[in-house]
């Protein structure tokens, strides 16, 4: 019975040793893990900025070839009706104009 007893106060000695050594070896390397991680997060972040700025461009193009094509076609109207003025009203136009002229 008290050999067991030995053998397992040996046994969890050593796992305490051993735990002792690890976090001794993990403390020395803080600083190297601490550099390591934040390279990690430095890449991560990057990774997300850079799609979130490219996400962001695509919508602001699809945005602008919206307004594109809406301002065209605003465009288009106006000077369809523009023309038909134009056309309605030259004749008039021309005429009040010779009539200044020659006044």
């Amino acid at each position: 019975m008290y050999s067991n007893l030995i053998r397992d106060t040996i046994q969890m000695d050593k796992k305490a040793r051993e735990s002792v050594e690890e976090l001794k070896f993990k403390k020395e390397n803080l600083d190297q893990l601490v550099k390591e991680e934040e390279q990690k997060l430095k890449k991560e972040m990057k990774f997300h900025i850079q799609d979130n700025v490219k996400n962001l461009k695509n919508k602001y193009i699809d945005e602008i070839r919206v307004k594109h094509e809406q301002e065209k076609k605003k465009f288009d109207a106006a000077l369809n009706e523009l023309i038909l003025v134009f056309e309605r009203e030259k004749d008039q136009w021309i005429e009040a104009i010779y009539q200044s002229c020659t006044k």
